[in-house]
This record gives C-alpha cells, structure tokens and sequence, in this order.
C-alpha cells in the first residue's frame, strides 16, 4: 500500500536555531525536512523563513508539531502566498503585506496633501485599489468643500475625482461585486459635470450623503462579502492582465510606482 504524503510549511523565526535544534535534539526529524527558504536581508534574531516538510502519518505531523513549538510560528501550508512560486518573485508576505486601515489613518493625518505611493509587486490588488480609492474620495470632499465656498476650479477638480473613482471601480473587473461596483458608478454620474449649478444641487442632496456613507461602508468592510474570488491577486499580475494597455492617467501612475 502506497504511504501517504502529509506536506505542510511553517513559518518560523532565527531559521538556524530551528535547524541546529533538529540536527542535535530532535535528529529523528531530519527526515521531514524537505525545503528551507530563507529572509538573508534581516537581522539573525529577526530572520523569518519557511520551512518545508512532509510526514507519513498524522501521527509523525502531531509529534513534530509539539516538540517544535517553541519554534513554529504558523502553519501557512494553505497559503499561496508563501508557495515557491511566490516566494520567488516577491519574498515573504511580511516584507509587503499591510495594514489596510494603518494606511487610511496615515491619509487621514497627511490630508490633502499630494504624494505618491510605493508600491510593491505582490500586494494584495482589492488593498491596493481600496488605498487608492480612499485616498481620491479624501479629494473628492476636499472639491466638495471648494465648489460650496464658489472655487472657480471646484467643478473641474471635483469632475476628474469622480473620473478617478470611476475609473478604479471598472477596471476591477475581477476584484470587485459586479452589481457594487455598478451601483457605485451610476452613483458617481452626477459628479461627472462641470456644470456648476448640477453639481451644487447634488451635493446637497440625501444622494451625495447615501454615497459617501456606501463608499466608507465599503472600504472598511472586512468580511470580503464584496471581494471575488481573484481579489486577492498579486498586484503585479494584475498590472500585467489588465493594466497593460491601459492609458488612463491613473493607470500610468500605478504602473509607474509598480515597476
């Protein structure tokens, strides 16, 4: 009868410690170990890796599990982003991943302010739009403040935000709920004027107010209700499969801080 392979991968921390402690303590293990990536540009002490074995029984799993404890900071054997496919084009998670709403505190602080993003190129795409969107609804009511004081620009500015939004909605193609991000767009509409007076009437409208409440609903919502199922992709596959023909001024940008 044909042995079952049992694969998992760990991540773990001072990679050589974890290494020494099989070869002297638990030498019994050595044959488990199957792969060993290593973080060479962080301190010893702080050094992450991922460690690679497979196990014949449950059994053998659970005992190697318990002795190594100490060592084993999580099981990530069901996450792709530590695969030797990922791993080798971007690292580990936790030179890129981040907190969403870190990030929106940090807008919030910096406020209207222009700067630009760095990106990296395995972020999580539905972050790294929502960032984005975040960071042009902060203008968006920034031009809506400006067109109630009688801004001779307001109308214009306030026009290419709602493009701007519009725009990062519906190239989410495969990010985002199709009938969300319709709603959001059709809701958007309005503000795509530069009619002064149009405009005026809009935002002091109930419609504006539903809007912003939907969009701030939306980019602090954390269940994933509105996430497909490819929301999660590398930013930088999906830069390659639906940026690149892309000429719109948000677009190049994003590609810009990408590459």
């Amino acid at each position: 009868m044909k042995k079952c392979t049992i694969k998992r991968r760990y991540l773990i921390q001072n990679p050589k410690e974890v290494v020494k402690s099989i070869l002297t303590t638990f030498p019994l293990y050595k044959k488990n170990l199957q792969q060993l990536f290593v973080e060479n540009h962080l301190d010893a002490s702080e050094r992450l890796a991922i460690l690679g074995a497979r196990f014949n029984t449950f059994k053998e799993l659970d005992a190697f599990e318990e002795d190594l404890k100490p060592f084993l900071c999580a099981d990530v054997s069901a996450d792709k982003r530590y695969k030797n496919r990922y791993l080798s084009l971007f690292g580990l998670p936790q030179n890129y991943d981040f907190s969403l709403f870190d990030v929106y505190k940090r807008c919030d602080k910096i406020g209207v302010k222009p700067f630009d993003f760095a990106f990296s190129a395995g972020m999580s795409t539905q972050k790294v739009l929502k960032v984005l969107l975040y960071r042009e609804m902060q203008f968006l009511e920034h031009d809506v403040e400006l067109l109630l004081d009688d801004h001779a620009k307001a109308p214009k500015n306030l026009c290419k935000r709602a493009e701007n939004i519009c725009y990062l909605l519906n190239v989410a193609t495969a990010i985002f709920d199709e009938v969300l991000k319709e709603k959001l767009v059709k809701a958007f509409t309005p503000l795509r004027s530069n009619d002064r007076a149009l405009l005026l009437r809009f935002v002091q409208h109930p419609a504006y107010t539903t809007l912003l409440l939907d969009m701030r609903f939306f980019l602090r919502e954390q269940s994933g209700f509105y996430l497909l199922k490819k929301s999660e992709m590398p930013l930088l596959f999906f830069a390659k499969r639906y940026l690149k023909k892309e000429e719109f001024r948000i677009a190049k940008r994003l590609k810009k801080a990408l590459y």
